[in-house]
C-alpha cells in the first residue's frame, strides 16, 4: 500500500491529533506534545515523504538510555494514526542470544561474554532474516523476536509478535546500530576499570570487535535512514541509564521484578561494557547518519541535522 503523501494535510492531521491525545499519551508512554510536534512529526513526514511503493526501512541509534526507544514507539504511534501507516518495529536487543548461549560463549571465549549487549552476543542472522520476510510481498505473517530483560533470555518462538502483510515501515533501534569496527591495531589498554580488572590484555575488546565486522555490517546495510541521538557525553549516558532503570523499578507490577533489576553499582558496570564503542561512535555517527537528534541533560530534544534522502 502506497501511503498518502499529502504531507501537509497529513501534518494537519498530526497536529490535531496530539493536541487531543497528547495528555493521554504523556501519561500512558512519558511522550511530551513538545516531543511529539517538534521531533516526532518531522521524521514521520520525512518517512513518508520517502516511502514510496516500497517499505521505508529506518533505524535509530544512540547510547544507553538515549532514548531510542521512546522515539522508535512515537513514530509507530504517529504514523500509524496519523499517516494510516502499517509500521513493524524491533530492536537489536531482541536479537540477544540465549542466556545459555551466552554462557556458552563465557566459558568458551571470554567471562565478560556472559553479559547480553556487547557485538557477539545477538543473533544477526535472526535480524536480517525478519526484515527480509516483512519486506517480501510472499510471507503475509512474520513473527518478530522478543527478548525479556526480565527474565535476562529470548522468549520462546511462539510467543514472538506477529506481524500481518507487509509494512510500509519497518523502524529498528539499538545502541550499536550502525557501528563500524575498529581499525586492526586499535587497542591500546584498558578504557575503563571494568576491562582493567576483565580484560586487561584486550582480548575480549579484540574479539567483540571481530564480530562488529562481520555481518553487523550486513543487517546495518538494509536500512534506507539512519537515525542518531547523540548524548552531551558519556557522563549523561550512564546516567540516563540509571535513571530508565529506575523508572522501571518504579513501574513495576510484579514485586519480585525490582530484584532483578540493576543497583547504581550494576548499572556503572553494564554500562562500562559499552563505553569503548559508544564513544567513538559519539564522534563519527553524526557524520555519517541522516538525522541526528541532540539530547541535553534536561531530557530536551533538538535536531541537529536533518536530510531528505534520494
Amino acid at each position: 500500500m502506497e501511503l498518502n503523501s499529502n504531507i501537509s494535510k497529513l501534518n494537519a492531521l498530526t497536529i490535531s491529533f496530539i493536541k487531543e491525545k497528547g495528555n493521554e499519551l504523556n501519561k500512558k508512554f512519558g511522550l511530551s506534545k513538545e516531543f511529539l510536534t517538534e521531533i516526532v512529526t518531522p521524521i514521520a513526514s520525512l518517512i513518508v515523504s520517502e516511502s514510496k511503493k516500497k517499505p521505508l526501512k529506518i533505524y535509530i541509534s544512540g547510547g544507553q538510555g538515549s532514548g531510542k526507544t521512546t522515539l522508535s514507539n512515537a513514530l509507530k504511534i504517529i504514523l500509524e494514526n496519523c499517516f494510516d501507516a502499517k509500521v513493524a518495529n524491533f530492536s537489536i536487543d531482541d536479537l540477544y542470544l540465549p542466556k545459555s548461549e551466552r554462557y556458552r560463549l563465557s566459558k568458551k571465549v571470554h567471562p565478560l561474554l556472559k553479559t547480553r549487549g556487547v557485538p557477539g552476543t545477538h543473533e544477526i542472522q535472526l535480524g536480517i532474516d525478519t526484515i527480509n520476510s516483512l519486506v517480501s510481498q510472499k510471507n503475509k505473517e512474520t513473527r518478530i523476536p522478543m527478548f525479556s530483560k526480565k527474565y535476562d533470555n529470548r522468549l520462546s518462538k511462539s510467543d514472538w509478535p506477529i506481524f500481518y502483510g507487509t509494512p510500509n515501515v519497518i523502524i529498528f533501534e539499538g545502541w550499536c546500530v550502525g557501528a563500524v569496527p575498529f581499525s586492526e591495531n586499535f587497542w591500546k589498554g584498558p578504557v575503563n576499570s571494568l576491562e582493567q580488572k576483565y580484560d586487561p590484555d584486550g582480548s575480549w575488546a579484540k574479539w567483540v570487535n571481530r564480530q562488529l565486522s562481520g555481518d553487523y555490517q550486513d543487517l546495518f546495510s538494509l536500512f534506507d535512514i539512519s537515525a542518531y541521538i547523540k548524548s552531551k557525553n558519556f557522563k549523561d549516558i550512564y546516567k540516563n541509564r540509571l535513571k530508565q532503570e529506575e523508572e522501571a523499578k518504579k513501574n513495576s507490577i510484579n514485586s519480585k521484578l525490582p530484584d532483578r533489576l540493576m543497583s547504581e553499582n550494576q548499572v556503572k558496570n553494564f554500562v562500562m561494557h559499552f563505553e569503548r564503542i559508544t564513544k567513538k561512535m559519539e564522534i563519527y555517527m553524526p557524520k555519517k547518519c541522516d538525522i541526528v537528534i541532540r539530547r541535553d541533560g534536561n531530557e530536551q530534544f533538538s535536531f541537529i541535522k536533518t536530510k531528505i534522502i534520494k
